[in-house]
């Protein structure tokens, strides 16, 4: 272990990676837990899966099929969503079911060298390359300044929608950019860690920040520090037992996400107790 830690470049790309996606599952993690909207991510996920299929079985740029699938879907969502939300839950499904099905048979049929799908699904951090690394950097940024400009609107977009529009705030587009961030989020996120790490980072450090949280500023800032403890749980545990790096991050997330709900259940205990 401590030769990988000595390694110097190894070993940072990892925790750079880290970081970076930490902010991004933090935010987009938040918005799409407050807007109840959690399937989305996984609808996305799986659709940019079956893009990376489409990419693979033309010999086009992976990157582009994925991030083409992922807005694709993120936007027959949103219409759903806005349009037809008793419907919603069907849409994503369906997405699900037909997003990885088509990335498995394209990849198959792909001619020449076939891709490991593994990596796709399961991802490695540790391989991040200095563009997976420059991407989340600037989609962070973005993703910051998105939050900080128009956090009144978001927040009352999340919450009460029918009230932002009597205010005039215009939900419909806030709603579209949140589910295109989500998008971008997700391909990103994907390529770095893959489909597995960034469903659970997405919706587990979100959740577990929506239990103690008291309001949408706490609840980013909860968020981003439970997504990197457990990433750096997750790494601990890959490095002293040599197993798979995005498995155990999922698995200390599902501990994390565990133990938040026994201190949640605790501290209700003792707040009845002192109410009565």
């Amino acid at each position: 272990m401590l030769e990988i830690l000595g390694s110097g470049g190894f070993f940072q790309n990892i925790i750079i990676t880290s970081v970076l996606l930490s902010i991004c599952a933090g935010l987009i993690g938040s918005l799409i837990v407050a807007n109840k909207s959690v399937f989305l991510a996984g609808g996305v996920a799986h659709a940019a899966f079956g893009g990376v299929g489409v990419a693979v079985f033309l010999g086009c740029s992976v990157l582009l099929g994925a991030l083409g699938a992922a807005l694709i879907m993120a936007l027959i969502l949103l219409y759903a969503t806005l349009w037809h939300k008793g419907r919603l839950d069907t849409f994503i499904a369906i997405a699900w079911a037909f997003g990885m099905a088509l990335g498995v048979v394209l990849i198959e049929l792909a001619p020449g060298y076939k891709i490991n799908m593994e990596s796709y699904l399961f991802g490695s951090l540790a391989f991040s390359t200095k563009e997976d690394i420059y991407m989340l950097f600037g989609f962070d940024v973005v993703l910051i300044a998105f939050v900080v400009v128009f956090y009144r609107e978001i927040l009352a977009v999340l919450y009460d929608m029918e009230f932002s529009r009597l205010k005039r705030v215009p939900t419909k587009l806030f709603v579209s950019v949140i589910f295109v961030l989500t998008a971008f989020g997700v391909v990103l996120g994907m390529r770095a860690g893959g489909l597995i790490l960034v469903i659970s980072m997405l919706s587990i450090p979100a959740y577990i920040a929506m239990m103690f949280a008291r309001n949408l500023a706490m609840q980013f800032c909860l968020s981003l520090g439970v997504c990197l403890l457990c990433m750096c749980g997750g790494i601990w545990f890959s490095f002293v037992y040599d197993v798979a790096l995005g498995a155990c991050i999922v698995l200390v997330s599902v501990g994390v996400f565990v133990c938040a709900l026994g201190l949640r259940y605790i501290m209700g205990i003792y707040q009845n107790k002192g109410a009565i």
